[in-house]
């Protein structure tokens, strides 16, 4: 019988060495508790050392994962930085090394995959619209547009409790329509294979993250949106955002997992995964990036 990937995440759990030995992580301004610091890359290396040679899959999935950071440029220690696990449809937040907040997510199904992509939050929308895209129009007029509006040619919903966006939208810089928002369907993340949605990336704690973002409370983001206006806030810092497919990565203790390979792009004979790094963008100070995030045309396709 050949090993299967839930028996071979255990054979990485037990060649894994645990962050325990690390000195404890600190406390963040929203309360949340940020893990050591520690070498990623070093820390997968060890692991696929401590594995078995007849663990193939193991070793591929971890040398796998190594060359997607190193595609991406991912540096976990440069400030801010969100990272997205496709393969995993789980979010990571870090500051400067340290992980902050974890969260599930939904990503795109294997049709209309999430891209990998390197780039940078341009600002968070409370109370979005929908401008739905030309491409699936036809589909949402199919199932019906009661409540919608159309400005100059643009189907919009307004923003409410069936916006498919959520309460949160969080804009990302050259992403090609790409970016991360709420849902206005929460059960779907008990899921345990959540690569579904057209590519965009629906995020469960959306205003935990948008909170740590902006260097303010849950409890302040949730006022805001109480308002019911659409709010455009932008980040006083800068936060990269990096798109990952990585079949192995440690959990919140330190444990290498493998996780599902949903794109097949770890099975033998795959082609190297596409990817794209966005060049930073020019600095701008908080109220013209507010103003160019405001008037950029939005291109939102979250389902």
């Amino acid at each position: 019988m050949h090993p299967t990937r839930r028996s071979l995440t255990r054979a990485l759990l037990l060649a894994s060495a645990p962050f325990g030995l690390l000195r404890p992580g600190r406390a963040s301004a929203q309360g949340m508790v940020a893990a050591p610091v520690i070498d990623m890359r070093e820390h997968l290396r060890r692991a696929r050392l401590a594995l078995p040679a007849a663990n193939r899959t193991g070793r591929v999935a971890i040398d796998r994962t190594l060359e997607r950071l190193g595609d991406l440029a991912v540096d976990l220690s440069a400030g801010r930085l969100i990272l997205v696990n496709i393969a995993a449809a789980e979010l990571i937040a870090y500051d400067s090394g340290r992980e902050v907040m974890r969260s599930r997510v939904i990503v795109g199904a294997r049709r209309t995959a999430t891209p990998q992509l390197a780039t940078f939050v341009t600002s968070a929308r409370c109370n979005p619209p929908w401008y739905v895209p030309a491409s699936i129009e036809p589909e949402v007029r199919a199932t019906g547009i009661t409540g919608f509006r159309v400005v100059n040619g643009r189907l919009i919903q307004p923003p409410g409790p069936t916006n498919p966006l959520g309460p949160i939208r969080i804009g990302l810089y050259d992403s090609d329509g790409i970016f991360l928002h709420g849902t206005n369907s929460p059960a779907a993340f008990a899921r345990q294979a959540r690569a579904i949605s057209h590519g965009c990336v629906r995020v469960e704690r959306i205003r935990e993250l948008t909170a740590w973002m902006l260097d303010q409370t849950p409890a302040a983001v949730q006022a805001r949106l109480a308002t019911g206006r659409t709010l455009e806030l932008v980040p006083a810092q800068e936060v990269q955002v990096s798109l990952a497919y990585l079949t192995a990565w440690p959990d919140p203790a330190g444990r290498v997992l493998l996780h599902p390979d949903p794109y097949g792009l770890d099975v033998p004979g795959a082609r190297r995964a596409a990817y794209r790094r966005v060049t930073r963008p020019a600095p701008q100070t908080v109220p013209e990036a507010e103003a160019a995030a405001a008037a950029a045309t939005p291109e939102d396709n979250p389902l």
